[in-house]
């Protein structure tokens, strides 16, 4: 104990025992990096560099310079079995957390319902209109191809694979630049702005005469909607809690499977056009639907909101709703600011690598469906319109799905047994498929390869929920996204046309993608299940009469998910 000891002999003990501690905590860090203790070890070298907490101190002692308060941890050694290890309950953010409930509490539950409403009808239907047609104007190409694209250009099957291909080349090289720029510019002019380019981008596929013309601006409509995807899943992470995520990703992402239904539809509806001032009828599909997109971002750059801090349609009352909901969800206080140590922290995480992994995985059988289903469907005996209009009722069945998934999913959570039961579905679907001939029953099987949107949706809300801080949440999600869209490019090779009608090989690889998916999922969960459980130990068994140690809030920031008092969703 201090007491008794003057102040200079009180500092000089402090500083010997710090810097033995600094000592050990550097040795330590470089041997386990990302470990239960790693955490604690970090908190301990700043609070060595932002000097010890004088609360330690009795009051005769302090200095009046140090007499304000910031940040409190109390520290404690727990053990387990052999090992012992350093951990903390770090105060602050626990009463961050019970402040921001506290404060909740005060509101009329009516106007905290009547906010959300607002907020639900202000946000998600940008969200899910420009969604709507990023995802219509990447994947008409495979209504254009059965309506006249691939006879006008002459492409053999290499060439217009290698055109579904390419686009996933470019969205891969843009993507992660792309979010961590959207930490630097406004979402509100950033994405818009992605928008109007990738609809402009798509209205030039009218002026292509060559499968060389072709390859180019699928490249560059890949460059140009790679930003988006990300940006737009972490826009709607900053207006909502992790509890309410499932439900609200899930109506966005049903709407990749409704652009199979509706996007049809349209392609049919715009073939008409055919012949119109010597315009040919696929060559319309793009200039209608890339005019329409274009218009759509010029909209939002209107009435978007960029952050609840700023928008525009609340009081600031309700500013103050979303704003507590949020800093009561998760570990920290909410930040727009930008922060280095958070990104690089992103790609510190050896989780990361792994989700990149599971994207991969299930993007591959996703986008190969999107992209090649009517022509796989010309398998069944249908040619031309007929194929496109009968690939369009198994995805009105997916938009159903992927809605049912994230509501359930918000109800009751446990993410990764959704995530699971999705692609146990899909695969046996696969495999009837693989094996039965009779065509009803093929057909039929599509309907539950619609349960592969399910995974893809659910991993949005469990990723943004697992990644603390916004600047790593936006460059993990980055990352992740953009190693993910390897497997779109990959997808363009699934479904040759060799391997008409049955498509056998490529069901079979999608099956692959999806054993490795189940792997890597197995280990994210067992890894975030059991980090929690470390977490919820340590918390019982600190030892309630250790002293508290000062530290500084951004310092909290920085350790995001590593935070002792965060838990992951599983």
């Amino acid at each position: 104990m201090l007491a008794g000891k003057t102040f200079d002999e009180a500092r000089a003990r402090s500083r010997a025992r710090t810097t033995i501690v600094q000592g050990l905590a550097q040795y330590c860090i470089m041997h386990i990096e990302h470990s239960r203790v790693d955490y604690f070890i970090q908190i301990v070298l700043r609070a060595r560099r932002g000097e010890l907490n004088v609360a330690l101190l009795p009051s005769s002692h302090r200095c009046p310079a140090h007499s304000e308060r910031k940040v409190t941890v109390q520290h404690a050694m727990a053990t387990k079995g052999d090992h012992s290890f350093y951990s903390s309950s770090i105060k602050s953010e626990a009463e961050a957390t019970e402040e921001a409930q506290v404060a909740l509490e005060q509101f009329d539950p009516e106007l905290v319902k009547k906010t959300w409403r607002k907020v639900d009808w202000n946000i998600m239907p940008i969200a899910v209109w420009l969604y709507l047609a990023s995802y219509i104007d990447r994947a008409n190409i495979g209504n254009a191809k059965v309506l006249g694209l691939a006879n006008a250009l002459h492409l053999t099957s290499g060439q217009y694979n290698w055109a579904l291909s390419i686009f996933f080349i470019g969205y891969v090289i843009f993507e992660t630049p792309s979010n961590i720029i959207l930490r630097k510019v406004s979402p509100r002019w950033y994405i818009p702005l992605l928008t109007v380019t990738w609809g402009l981008v798509c209205a030039l596929f009218a002026t292509v005469k060559s499968a060389a013309g072709l390859l180019a601006i699928r490249f560059f409509l890949g460059l140009a909607e790679a930003g988006f995807l990300p940006g737009i899943v972490y826009w709607l992470s900053c207006w909502y809690p992790r509890s309410v995520l499932g439900r609200r990703f899930g109506v966005l992402y049903s709407t990749v499977s409704l652009t199979g239904a509706f996007g049809g539809l349209l392609a049919t509806a715009i073939h008409a056009l055919d012949g119109t001032h010597g315009i040919a009828g696929w060559q319309w599909i793009f200039i209608v639907e890339g005019c329409i997109t274009a218009g759509f971002g010029i909209i939002a750059m209107f009435v978007m909101s960029a952050y609840p801090a700023t928008a525009h349609f609340l009081s600031e009352e309700e500013r103050r709703i979303i704003i507590l909901t949020n800093e009561a969800d998760r570990a920290q206080k909410a930040t727009e600011s930008f922060n280095g140590k958070q990104i690089r922290s992103a790609f510190a995480d050896w989780r990361t690598y792994v989700w990149a992994l599971v994207y991969i995985t299930i993007y591959i059988p996703v986008y190969s469906v999107i992209l090649s289903l009517p022509t796989v469907v010309t398998g069944l005996g249908y040619k031309g319109t007929t194929a496109t209009l009968m690939a369009c009722p198994p995805y009105g069945v997916g938009f159903i799905i992927v809605l049912l998934a994230g509501w359930t999913a918000d109800k009751y959570g446990r993410l990764f047994y959704h995530y699971t039961a999705a692609i146990l579905v899909t695969v046996v679907a696969l495999i009837v498929l693989m094996t039965v001939e009779n065509l009803v029953v093929r057909y039929i099987m599509f309907f539950f390869v619609m349960f592969m949107f399910v995974p893809v949706s659910i991993c949005w809300t469990w990723l943004t929920a697992n990644l603390a801080g916004p600047n790593k949440r936006a460059a993990g999600m980055g990352f992740v996204f953009s190693v993910g869209n390897i497997g779109g490019a990959v997808s363009g090779q699934i479904y040759r046309a060799e391997w008409a009608p049955r498509y056998v090989q490529g069901h079979a690889i999608n099956l692959g993608c999806y054993a490795l998916a189940l792997i890597a999922g197995t280990v994210l969960w067992w890894s975030y299940k059991t980090d929690n459980a470390a977490r919820d130990r340590v918390a019982k068994e600190t030892v309630k009469r250790t002293k508290p140690l000062d530290l500084i809030g951004e310092d909290l920031g920085d350790l995001g998910d590593r935070h002792p008092s965060f838990r992951y969703f599983l």
